[in-house]
């Protein structure tokens, strides 16, 4: 991959207002995947969204950085069980006709 079509760790902190080992433990801990290229360290765009949604977290609700990985795995549950809700209630209206 290109170090164009990725985005890099410093400047994502620059922007976001976070530190850089915010951005390595949640590598470390594997809720993100980061590519090395020439001793940079970069994201792919694609995991822009969760690493937002895990500085959002961490910033507005004071979640710890080692706890987030539980926090997201309840969030997936949860948008998981909403899914199949809404699945659900699909079929029932379609019986209920």
């Amino acid at each position: 991959m290109q170090p164009t079509t990725l985005i890099s760790i410093r400047e994502f902190c620059v922007y976001h207002h976070v530190e850089t080992t915010f951005v390595e433990t949640l590598a470390d801990n594997g809720l993100i995947q980061t590519t090395v290229v020439e001793q940079t360290t970069y994201v792919e765009p694609t995991q822009l969204t969760q690493l937002e949604k895990f500085v959002r977290l961490h910033r507005d609700l004071h979640i710890h950085t080692d706890d987030l990985d539980v926090v997201s795995d309840l969030l997936d549950r949860m948008e998981s069980l909403q899914g199949q809700l809404q699945t659900l209630q699909n079929r029932l209206r379609f019986y209920e006709r």
